[in-house]
């Protein structure tokens, strides 16, 4: 005899999730009043063509091939800081992550700095732990990029807009 009670929750469908996304409900909540995860609601997002949050945006622009290891790196948290203000246009990211970010930004102009990215670049302190990432001086080739393109970039053309310097000055309000 089946001992699972039924679930009061309306049924998770696409329109659903876009009228709770629209009344400012996360993924994560909407997972919860549904009895589901939060994966079930990305991935019917993905499949029927939701709005993409703007993490999802940047993640799937990401130009490398990174591993939980790598997102350690300061250069990699600063590069998806920048991912998610290009997105947003800062709307909704807190000051410390936005006043990181604008120190990065100033760091990588006055230093004429691109990021690149090779599994095989070894761990350096306070760029990247685990390795992967490297600063290197702007090439004429980098163009307007942040990023260096090799072998290991993957650039998306949404990606050729995200991963430059943002088109304003970032300002940080307390």
């Amino acid at each position: 005899m089946n001992t699972r009670k039924k679930s009061a929750q309306t049924p998770l469908i696409f329109s659903v999730i876009e009228d709770l996304r629209r009344k400012g409900y996360n993924q994560s909540e909407i997972a919860d009043m549904h009895g589901v995860t939060r994966q079930a609601v990305s991935w019917q997002k993905v499949v029927y063509g939701g709005q993409l949050t703007p993490r999802q945006v940047v993640n799937k622009a990401w130009p490398f091939k990174t591993t939980n290891l790598h997102s350690k790196s300061k250069a990699y948290q600063r590069l998806r800081d920048l991912g998610e203000y290009m997105a947003t246009a800062g709307h909704g990211m807190n000051f410390d992550k936005l006043s990181r970010l604008k120190s990065w930004l100033s760091f990588m102009r006055d230093n004429d700095f691109v990021l690149e990215f090779d599994p095989e670049i070894p761990p350096e302190p306070g760029v990247s732990p685990y390795g992967g990432f490297a600063y290197r001086k702007r090439r004429k080739s980098d163009k307007d990029l942040l990023i260096r393109v090799n072998k290991h970039t993957d650039l998306s053309d949404a990606g050729r807009i995200i991963w430059c310097f943002p088109p304003d000055e970032i300002i940080v309000l307390p």
